[in-house]
């Protein structure tokens, strides 16, 4: 096994970088929602957005990875994630912010489909559920984070948008730049 998290490193402190930025994103947008007030069934039905994005996504992502590859969905979803969110701070409507949550639900899918493929390629049965435990525990603790970033700049300003899209964007680094990917995985199907 710590063969495994040496080897995963990288995708662990991605993956951490990326659910800090989720986890400021949902705070703030809700944040940001009530400020801009938008009524609360507007509220509930963009941050629903999400869901049905993540439905879309799981739908179709394995298709994409068939014919695209791994790396290359992992970097196309999470720099649509990046951008997604500086959308938001420049169209402050809620249908908008629906189809914008939408989006980052079928982006998000992507990202944890492609992470946890990785996971599942370096793991064995052995030690499969132990890995797979790290690596959930790294994500809800990075999302609680995240959360606590709120607290460094109105919702109202436009530099937490920003934030988001530079977490995220930082979060594609050492993904990115590993050696072994599954991309040239023999082992790897979906």
């Amino acid at each position: 096994m710590n063969k495994v998290l040496k080897n995963s490193w990288a995708l662990f402190l991605g993956m951490g970088f990326l659910m800090m930025a989720y986890g400021f994103q949902g705070s703030l947008l809700g944040v940001r929602a009530v400020q801009e007030e938008f009524s609360l069934t507007s509220t509930g039905f963009m941050m629903s957005g999400y869901f049905v994005g993540y439905f879309i996504g799981a739908a179709t992502i394995p298709g994409l990875i068939s014919r695209v590859g791994h790396i290359r969905v992992f970097a196309a979803f999470a720099s649509m994630a990046s951008l997604v969110i500086l959308v938001h701070a420049v169209f402050i409507n809620p249908f908008i912010w629906f189809i914008l949550r939408v989006v980052t639900g079928i982006s998000m899918v992507c990202i944890y489909t492609v992470a946890e493929s990785w996971l599942n390629d370096r793991s064995s049965n052995k030690n499969r559920g132990s890995v797979l435990s790290i690596y959930m525990v790294i994500l809800y603790g990075a999302m609680g984070i995240g959360m606590f970033l709120l607290n460094f700049s109105s919702p109202k300003n436009f530099q937490p948008f920003i934030l988001i899209s530079v977490i995220t964007s930082l979060a594609l680094i050492p993904i990115l730049l590993t050696k072994k990917n599954l991309q040239h995985s023999k082992k790897s199907k979906l």
